[in-house]
Order: C-alpha cells, then sequence, then structure tokens
C-alpha cells in the first residue's frame, strides 16, 4: 500500500525551499531598509533629491549625479535649521566667519583655501548630529572624482518622535534639505 505521506528527502526539500523563500524575502527587506538622497544636476539647476520620510536605524545613502569637472564638489552637512542660510544675502555671506559653510569646512579640517582634511566627518554611530557654527555635526564632501557615494546608518535622537533634518551643500548653499526622521521599530 503507498502512503500519501511525503517522504523525509521530499520534506527536507520543501523546507529547504521554504527558508530560501524566507532569506530571499529578508534580503529584500533589507535592501528596503536603506534610504538614498541624490545630487543632481539638470533643468532645475543644482538640487538635493531626497526621500520625504526614513526610519531611525536605516541606512542613509548619498549618491553625487553631477560631473565635479563641471559644477565642483558638494557637502552633504547636517545642519540645525537656524544655521541654513535662508536668503540670497545670507548665502552670499555663507563662506565668512560665522557663518556655516565656513563652519563646515572647518569640520573637514579645511585651513584657507587648503584641501579637505578630514572626511567624512560623522561619528561611530553613523549619521547622528546636526550641526551649528558652534557644534560640529555630520558630514560628507563628495571630493571631485565623478559618481562617488557614501552611507552610514542613521542614529537620530527619535525618542520624544519623529525629528525634521536639516542638510546643505557648503559649496552651493542655496543646495538645501530635509528628511523627517521617524522612530525605528
Amino acid at each position: 500500500m503507498k502512503s500519501n505521506r511525503p517522504s523525509a528527502a521530499s520534506a527536507r526539500t520543501l523546507v529547504l525551499a521554504g527558508l530560501a523563500v524566507l532569506v530571499a524575502v529578508g534580503a529584500f527587506a533589507a535592501s528596503a531598509s536603506a534610504a538614498t538622497v541624490y545630487i543632481k544636476d539638470g533643468k532645475s539647476g543644482l538640487r538635493f533629491e531626497a526621500p520625504k520620510t526614513l526610519i531611525n536605524g536605516e541606512e542613509l545613502e548619498v549618491v553625487n549625479q553631477t560631473n565635479p569637472h563641471k559644477v565642483g564638489p558638494h557637502t552633504f552637512s547636517l545642519v540645525t535649521k537656524g544655521s541654513l542660510p535662508k536668503t540670497p544675502k545670507a548665502r552670499q555671506l555663507c563662506f565668512t566667519p560665522k557663518h556655516i559653510c565656513k563652519a563646515i569646512a572647518t569640520w573637514h579640517g579645511v585651513k584657507g583655501n587648503g584641501p579637505v582634511k578630514k572626511n567624512p566627518v560623522i561619528g561611530p554611530s553613523g549619521w547622528s548630529t546636526l550641526g551649528s557654527i558652534s557644534k560640529t555635526g555630520d558630514s560628507w564632501f563628495t571630493t571631485e572624482k565623478p559618481s562617488t557615494s557614501f552611507s552610514a546608518p542613521t542614529a537620530f535622537d527619535t525618542s520624544a518622535g519623529p525629528q525634521r533634518i536639516y542638510f546643505l551643500c557648503a559649496v552651493h548653499p542655496w543646495m538645501q534639505g530635509t528628511i523627517n526622521v521617524l522612530p525605528g521599530g
């Protein structure tokens, strides 16, 4: 009499197939748990294209899609809302003493018109600190090589709820953006 029960080999095959599906779903979920900010150029000019939200703990990747030989390098620098240069005059003065672009250059170890000596400027836990003229924040300098990117986990203090982060390019201070950081699960 033939049994309708699967053989041990068939059962192992089903279990392994199920595990493969779980691993594939987990890999998809892991790859989906990253947020990307693009630095772009085009009809709309130089700009950041960023997600509206991210979950705290996710990787935040910054990808430079511009040609640095045409438009120069960039920074992706986390700053306090009050540090953002809001007017054309403030953006014009941004690289003078007591202004945020000059402070960001200092974070990177730049003296005068010298080279960047520290890159990235980021703590051991990843993207977590908004800077100002008196406090070092997290920042990445794209260099003058094309197609550069940098990625690190996010570790903001979201214990009191969502937090909005602000960022700008110190080289092109009109390039600014925000992301809402939601508490991690």
